[in-house]
């Protein structure tokens, strides 16, 4: 589990973005920030202003953001979305 209880009452409890609903999801899949950083290109620290609902996801992420939350939505283990995140976004398992 890539998160702290903390972490997640904080995701849980910020208004509903862009940015809080793929932490949610995130959260959900145990997909770590980390890898929605590798995965989204914005750093660890942005993707937690997502998370939390500290900053706006910024155009030059939003379309990428929502195709990460599709994938987390159609898929139920977390291997299989991140295997998923991996093939979409051409990057190395």
């Amino acid at each position: 589990m890539p998160y702290s209880e903390k972490i997640r009452e904080v995701v849980s409890n910020a208004p509903a973005t862009l940015g809080t609903e793929l932490g949610r999801w995130a959260l959900l899949r145990d997909i770590s920030m980390k890898q929605i950083s590798q995965i989204t290109g914005a750093s660890r620290q942005t993707v937690y202003n997502w998370f939390t609902g500290a900053t706006d996801v910024t155009s030059a992420y939003q379309e990428r953001v929502a195709k990460v939350i599709e994938v987390l939505r159609q898929t139920s283990q977390t291997d299989d979305a991140w295997r998923i995140l991996c093939t979409t976004f051409s990057l190395r398992l």
